[in-house]
């Protein structure tokens, strides 16, 4: 994309023509649309995909928990887990979606702005490299906010679905600005319903379920 911006730019003089303008924004528009077309192409099978690990994570946790109670349970595909799978996979689909609009209405307001300046490329290609790095800085936030949040619910599915009805929750113990009611909640080993979540400032909420939680909970086997 840089690349084609640049070349824009050098090959005709951009000035506030209507023409060099128009042929500018006709492809930028075009390879919005290329890209669009390609992120939703393939946003069910990275949906899915994305879906299928986050749970394969947890059933593996929840088996070495029960290795160590002595239990081997067969884990089974419940209604409930289900309406989980399909509401995460929903939720990534939109956000895969997404994306390219999002990077491209700002790709294009910086490439205008530029033009009104009378085409000053080293000022727009310094632009688009920090906004390529803050696009691929926030594509990695954004990905593991998601890993946690489907892990948390799978997990939470899949203990119901064998009888564990009560997590402990566990503080992670990481992150620069913790929340001080997670870590409270932490060092009181604070017990709570895995159907409903943890009471925490005033609202229940279970582990990974808020933007940049890093915690988790202990299953309470009770048997």
């Amino acid at each position: 994309m840089r690349e084609f911006v640049c070349r824009s730019f050098s090959s005709s003089p951009v000035a506030m023509d209507a023409s060099p303008v128009a042929l500018l924004r006709a492809g930028l528009k075009a390879l919005a649309s290329r890209w669009a077309e390609a992120f939703s192409d393939a946003a069910e099978s990275l949906a899915g995909d994305f879906c299928a690990r986050s749970g394969a994570s947890g059933d593996r946790s929840l088996q070495a928990a029960l290795r160590k109670e002595g239990m081997a349970v067969e884990f089974q595909i419940t209604p409930a887990m289900q309406e989980v799978q399909q509401a995460i996979v929903a939720e990534n689909v939109a956000l895969i979606k997404s994306i390219p609009q999002q990077y491209f209405t700002r790709i294009e307001s910086l490439v205008m702005e530029s033009v009104t300046r009378g085409g000053d490329l080293q000022t727009l290609s310094e632009r688009l490299s920090h906004q390529f790095n803050v696009t691929a800085r926030r594509a990695q936030f954004i990905a593991r906010d998601q890993t946690r949040k489907a892990t948390s619910a799978l997990s939470a599915a899949r203990q119901q679905s064998v009888g564990i009805e009560e997590g402990e929750w566990l503080h992670s113990g990481g992150g620069n600005k913790p929340r001080p009611g997670h870590v409270k909640a932490g060092k009181e080993k604070r017990r709570f319903r895995l159907s409903k979540g943890c009471l925490i400032d005033g609202e229940y909420i279970m582990p990974g379920q808020l933007i940049n939680c890093g915690c988790s909970w202990r299953p309470v086997i009770p048997f």
